[in-house]
C-alpha cells in the first residue's frame, strides 16, 4: 500500500469522526482524477457522514464533520433523522429519507450545501456492519454505561442487550448502543448524546491504535463497506495535522432545535435557524453565512413548527468528556 494511501487512511480515521469513525479507511477511486483534499481557502475540510440503516436502507445517521487545520480543531454535528426539510416531496419530510429521494449522496450534499449555506466537500457513507468492523479492529471501546440496555423486536431481527457498569464493547456491542433509542425519554436525541460518548471513546482509542504499521490491517476491515468520493492529492498534510488534534479540540453538538409533533401524529425536529446559524459561524469557521436561503427547513403553514425555527434554541458543545 502506498504511503498516500495510507494517509488518506490515517486521515478518514479522523475527520470521519462520525458513526464512530467509521471511516477507518477511505477507498481511493483510481477512475477519477485526483482531487485536492486540503482547500485552499479559510473555511475547514467539511464530509457529509452518513449511516445506512440496516433494514429500511435509509440515512438512520447524518453528520457533519468540519476538520480546521488552522485552529487546529476539529467539529462533528449530529443532523437528528427525522429533521424536518421539504426537499420536493410532499409525502416524505425527513431528512433520513432525502438520499434516496433526491438521487443520492452527491444530490444530498448539494441540497445540504445550498439550504445551510456551507460548502460540503466529499461524503462518506458506511453500513453497520462497517461500523462493527471498525470498532472490532481497534480492540473493541471500554465505556462506563450508566443504565441497563434492553430492546427486543423480532421484526426487525434486532435484540439490545447491555449491561450496567464499565465494560469493554466490541463492535456488535457498540452496535447496540448506538442503535437503541426505544427506552430513551427524549427519543433519538437521548440516542445522539450517548453517540457523543461513544465517539469521545473511540477517537481516544483510535488515536492510541492507528499507525502506519497497522492502517492496512485496518484497512481491510472496513474498506468493503465504505462508499466515498473523497480523493486522495493533500490528505497527506491534512491528515497528519488531523491526528495531533488535542481531544480537547474535538467539538461534538447536535444541530440546535426543537421536537414537535406533525398534524398527522408523526414526530419531527425542527432546526433553529439563528441558533444554527451561530454554531456554523463559530465552530465551521463561517462568515456572513444566510441559513436556510431557499426556507427548505421552515413550514409556514404550522405554527408550532414555526416557533422553534424561528427562535433560539439552547445546545451543548461536547468536548471531550466534558460539557462546554
Amino acid at each position: 500500500m502506498s504511503k498516500r494511501k495510507l494517509t488518506l487512511i490515517i486521515f478518514a480515521a479522523v475527520t470521519a469522526i462520525s458513526i464512530c469513525i467509521l471511516a477507518v479507511s477511505l477507498p481511493i477511486r483510481l477512475d477519477e482524477p485526483y482531487g485536492e483534499v486540503a482547500k485552499n481557502s479559510e473555511e475547514p475540510y467539511c464530509l457529509l457522514v452518513l449511516g445506512e440503516d440496516r433494514v429500511s436502507g435509509s440515512t438512520d445517521v447524518m453528520m457533519l464533520v468540519a476538520f480546521d487545520s488552522d485552529k487546529e480543531r476539529i467539529c462533528v454535528m449530529q443532523i437528528p433523522r427525522d429533521t424536518y426539510a421539504d426537499f420536493g416531496n410532499a409525502d416524505h419530510r425527513k431528512l433520513n429519507s432525502a438520499r434516496d429521494l433526491l438521487g443520492g449522496e452527491k444530490q444530498l450534499c448539494s441540497f445540504l450545501s445550498e439550504s445551510l449555506g456551507i460548502s460540503i466537500d466529499g461524503y462518506l457513507s458506511m453500513n453497520l456492519d462497517g461500523f462493527a468492523h471498525a470498532v472490532d479492529a481497534v480492540g473493541g471501546v471500554e465505556m462506563e454505561l450508566d443504565r441497563t440496555f434492553y430492546y427486543n423486536d423480532p421484526d426487525q431481527g434486532l435484540y439490545i442487550y447491555l449491561q450496567k457498569g464499565r465494560q469493554q464493547l466490541d463492535g456488535k456491542k457498540a452496535g447496540m448502543l448506538v442503535r437503541y433509542r426505544s427506552g430513551y425519554r427524549r427519543g433519538d436525541l437521548s440516542r445522539l448524546d450517548v453517540q457523543k460518548q461513544f465517539l469521545t471513546a473511540f477517537f481516544k482509542k483510535l488515536k492510541d491504535s492507528v499507525s502506519v504499521s497497522n492502517a492496512y490491517t485496518l484497512a481491510k476491515e472496513v474498506l468493503p463497506y465504505v462508499d466515498t468520493d473523497v480523493n486522495v492529492v493533500g490528505a497527506v498534510s491534512l491528515g497528519l495535522k488531523a491526528l495531533k488534534v488535542d481531544n480537547d479540540r474535538i467539538y461534538f453538538l447536535t444541530l440546535p432545535g426543537g421536537e414537535v409533533t406533525g398534524k398527522n401524529g408523526g414526530s419531527f425536529y425542527v432546526m433553529s435557524c439563528e441558533s444554527t446559524e451561530r454554531v456554523l459561524e463559530e465552530y465551521f469557521t463561517l462568515k456572513d453565512i444566510e441559513v436556510d436561503c431557499n426556507r427548505a427547513f421552515r413550514n409556514s403553514e404550522n405554527a408550532d413548527f414555526y416557533n422553534i425555527y424561528d427562535s433560539e434554541a439552547e445546545y451543548l458543545i461536547n468536548s471531550g468528556n466534558e460539557e462546554q
